[in-house]
């Protein structure tokens, strides 16, 4: 029996000939246009995935993620959410009976992107969500926590990310105004002490901070790309200088950070810097042209594949709130370079996390790969770990996969091979992130 997906595959194939061939005639000069269109559509038709995910069951489990995460860490009465919650209902840990910020940081993301999908249903949720982030946390920067803690350049750092996304998503302007607020504040952790970089948090000297440069860097090139103004543009190529002088091996990967009683680098090779140092090149990449950006992302998501990804079973080892940075950048970089081998091995990862690390609840713990595969239900879950998890699925379920993109290509080159008119192929993917 040929199996359901297959079957699918076929029908969606004849349809799409049937509409691409009946753009060119049936004649000598159209024989061969038909022809390719065929050879093209069974190469498609037959080329493996590495786990089969469709777009479809990617989003089916990141909505129930997120709605998992609306249930049981949301603050009742409110749009903002508690840092852990327990198989009695309790909610507890962070400050204020509220998530730190981190973990509202990588919420937000996930807010974004259901905003992605659909802005009717979360738009208004989701500015809800960034206003009472702002009356909580914001005192000339993010506080760690809701009405008190410290301020970490890395948490700003990250939601100057998640605020430019959103604004790139809705265009209202209030997200672009505190992008621009937050990003200010990342920027005063910024010296010369060691050349440059950005420390971890205020009043803290000791080193400076891979993901907090890294970061802050991405930020500013999301805001050059979006707003035209050169000092972002600055301001990312001079960070990103002194990670790649200071921080960064030799193999493209960052260390954790660099200690300034020591004068050198310390701590380990970290997945999200990975992650964060590819989706930033990317951005200067879009906003310069630049081919030595796109090569640079290139690079890094190359040593990625090896260093952080299991090669017998294709999951990645290390803790989710960092992971998802790294699944994000592989779909950003496929976007960009349309080499399948980047989704195909994010598709993978996501595939064995969701079989083999999701609790009988629905809940995540720390590890996407270490400790083998989850028994039992989990007694209690972090929002950071459950938010990483649905910023994964509904991200990635976003991005068109490759052999939607092979039909818009073949659809080119027929309407070049027709000679009756040039048609442009379809603008595919999802809304400029």
């Amino acid at each position: 029996m040929i199996p359901p997906r297959t079957l699918q595959q076929v029908e969606r194939t004849i349809l799409i000939l049937n509409l691409l061939w009946s753009r060119t005639p049936l004649s000598t000069a159209g024989l061969p246009a038909r022809l390719l269109a065929t050879g093209i559509a069974i190469v498609l038709l037959c080329t493996p995935r590495s786990r089969g995910l469709d777009n479809a069951v990617l989003r089916t489990w990141g909505l129930e993620t997120s709605a998992e995460i609306d249930e049981t860490l949301r603050v009742p009465g409110t749009q903002l959410y508690a840092e852990t919650a327990s198989l009695n209902s309790a909610q507890s840990g962070g400050l204020n009976g509220r998530a730190f910020v981190w973990p509202a940081s990588t919420q937000f993301r996930v807010l974004n992107t259901l905003t992605q999908i659909s802005p009717e249903t979360y738009g208004a949720r989701l500015r809800a969500f960034s206003d009472e982030l702002r009356t909580s946390y914001w005192n000339n920067g993010y506080r760690s926590g809701a009405g008190g803690g410290d301020r970490f350049y890395d948490d700003n750092a990250h939601l100057v990310v998640a605020l430019t996304e959103a604004y790139r998503l809705t265009l209202d302007p209030v997200y672009l105004t505190r992008a621009k607020e937050t990003y200010a504040f990342v920027l005063q952790g910024e010296d010369t002490v060691a050349g440059g970089g950005i420390y971890f948090k205020q009043r803290d000297f000791a080193s400076k901070d891979a993901i907090s440069t890294l970061q802050g860097a991405r930020g500013a090139a999301m805001l050059y790309l979006t707003t035209g103004q050169q000092s972002y543009l600055t301001d990312a190529t001079r960070l990103l200088d002194w990670a790649e002088a200071k921080i960064q091996r030799s193999d493209g990967l960052y260390y954790q950070r660099w200690s300034i009683g020591t004068d050198q680098v310390s701590g380990v090779e970290l997945i999200n810097a990975a992650g964060i140092g590819i989706s930033l090149n990317l951005e200067l990449y879009r906003g310069t042209g630049a081919s030595q950006y796109l090569a640079e992302a290139q690079r890094i998501a190359s040593r990625s594949l090896t260093r952080y990804f299991d090669s017998s079973t294709g999951r990645i080892n290390d803790e989710g709130y960092w992971a998802f940075e790294l699944v994000d950048a592989l779909g950003n970089l496929y976007l960009q370079d349309r080499n399948p081998l980047w989704l195909n091995k994010a598709h993978t990862a996501l595939g064995w996390l969701h079989d083999n690390k999701m609790d009988v609840n629905g809940h995540y713990g720390l590890y996407w790969g270490r400790n083998g595969p989850q028994v039992g239900a989990l007694d209690s879950w972090n929002l950071n770990e459950q938010a990483a998890v649905a910023r994964a699925y509904l991200y990635t379920s976003t991005i068109p996969e490759p052999s939607v993109l092979g039909m818009f290509a073949l659809g080119a080159i027929l309407g070049n091979c027709s000679r009756h008119r040039r048609v442009k192929p379809p603008v595919t993917g999802s809304r400029s992130l």
